[in-house]
């Protein structure tokens, strides 16, 4: 209320009082100095889980296949990545969720398991030790000096290969590709209802981005997942009752499988997808955002390093894979994440799938597909700051490419270093030592992983 002496003395009382400096939490979390804001995180976190909320559902499914107990890696897929999830944004203040990779759970449960003929526990035990191989070598900071030598045109080029991988996800979700053996084998039903909700997730989410919508994604998500209830139905799928059978897989990996030479080839496998595939992710996560700062780096990285390394080993124990910083991250960064907040309110979700499992089974998987193809447009048609030279094309071209041949970022990340290697030796120009170092690792993980083929 204002006095006569001193009209409007209140409001601009209120305005200083409003704006005399952020508090101790949005300091902690850069939150004013990103540029965004309570709500713009917390609906950004939901973004990211609803984008991701399939792998609560698909993991424990493929797992199972494995022999592993599909109550136990449900419960490891929700409790370990919540929790991995929120110390990511608490810890490391980015907006990265922490996930086990499909890459890695389905080389688990068909190939360790189903042909190399290990049991689960022996399996288990191997993912225990690539995790603590991940450990140190985040500890010793090997993993970030390869992410801060990496030059603008491969964080463009992983960036791309990134946007890629997503719209392949979204697309074989879909039903609207098929693949066999982990590559792409052939079209599939463009007009069966999983499609039609591609379709339908993905014209909302483009007319409110254009609207200027930044919660566009998941708007369009929730549209679709409208529609394919409505024309095919809820979801018939396995109950899920919290924390009954949770412990059946508890400490039941089989740590002596390191004495077992040929153990060690698969170790080094997981290892060397968790290693690049991490580093690609995060690279491309962050690439043109916010999160950089003026030297292309990442603050917190190394924190997040350790977050993804520190959950692989702690998912071992609970009976599930290897777990790694989730692409379909991107959706919440496309939203506007820019801090750890929308990390923990993406954590805090996956935790109350807990107790929400019988309900996120009937949810279909499908009305994801429409945001992740929005996301993967976006990021693929992103322009870097200041353009891109030859060079940049060539990478970006060969990383997108390799990533729809192999449908592997590792392997995208592999073909891009080398491309950019032989350029500079061709151009005679100087690249950093551990470039080559990177490269020469890249191209040993591809080639162990064909050998496991």
């Amino acid at each position: 209320m204002t006095t006569p002496e001193c009209p409007g003395r209140g409001p601009e009382l209120l305005r200083r009082h409003s704006t005399a400096g952020p508090g101790a939490v949005d300091r902690y979390f850069s939150l004013s100095a990103r540029g965004s804001t309570w709500r713009r995180e917390i609906v950004a976190g939901i973004s990211t889980f609803l984008a991701l909320s399939y792998i609560v559902v698909v993991n424990p499914a493929v797992l199972a296949q494995g022999g592993i107990p599909h109550t136990a890696a449900f419960f490891a897929t929700a409790a370990v990545g919540g929790l991995a999830t929120m110390a990511m944004g608490l810890w490391a203040r980015l907006p990265f969720a922490v996930a086990p990779g499909m890459e890695m759970n389905a080389m688990v449960a068909f190939s360790v398991v189903g042909t190399l003929a290990y049991t689960w526990p022996q399996a288990l035990g191997m993912v225990f030790w690539s995790g603590v191989a991940m450990l140190a070598v985040s500890l010793l900071r090997l993993r970030a000096a390869v992410i801060n030598a990496i030059p603008p045109e491969l964080r463009s080029a992983l960036a791309a290969a990134v946007g890629a991988f997503i719209g392949l996800v979204g697309l074989q979700i879909a039903h609207l590709v098929r693949t066999s053996d982990g590559r792409l084998s052939g079209l599939g039903d463009w007009t069966g209802p999983p499609a039609v909700a591609l379709y339908l997730g993905l014209a909302v989410a483009l007319v409110l981005d254009r609207l200027g919508a930044r919660a566009a994604a998941v708007l369009g998500g929730i549209a679709a997942a409208a529609l394919y209830c409505a024309v095919a139905g809820l979801r018939a799928g396995a109950v899920h009752d919290g924390f009954h059978g949770s412990g059946a897989a508890l400490f039941r990996f089989d740590l002596t499988v390191l004495a077992d030479p040929r153990a060690w080839s698969v170790i080094l496998v997981l290892f060397a997808l968790d290693f690049f595939g991490s580093i690609a992710k995060a690279v491309g996560l962050s690439a043109h955002t916010p999160l950089q700062d003026d030297q292309g780096r990442v603050p917190g990285m190394r924190e997040a390093l350790l977050v993804d390394a520190g959950a692989t080993v702690a998912g071992s124990a609970v009976g599930s894979s290897s777990f790694v910083a989730f692409v379909e991250s991107a959706v919440g960064i496309r939203a506007g994440a820019r801090t750890g907040i929308a990390a923990v309110v993406t954590g805090l979700l996956l935790l109350s799938c807990l107790f929400l499992g019988p309900v996120l089974v009937h949810v279909p998987v499908e009305a994801t597909t429409g945001a992740l193809v929005f996301v993967a447009v976006k990021m693929l048609t992103t322009r870097p700051p200041g353009g891109t030279d030859r060079l940049g094309v060539a990478v970006t071209v060969t990383a997108v490419a390799v990533t729809v041949a192999t449908l592997a970022i590792d392997q995208a990340m592999a073909a891009a270093f080398v491309v950019s290697v032989a350029a500079s030796v061709i151009g005679r120009r100087r690249s950093h030592p551990a470039l080559w170092v990177t490269t020469l690792l890249l191209m040993a993980g591809v080639v162990l992983q064909y050998l496991h083929r």
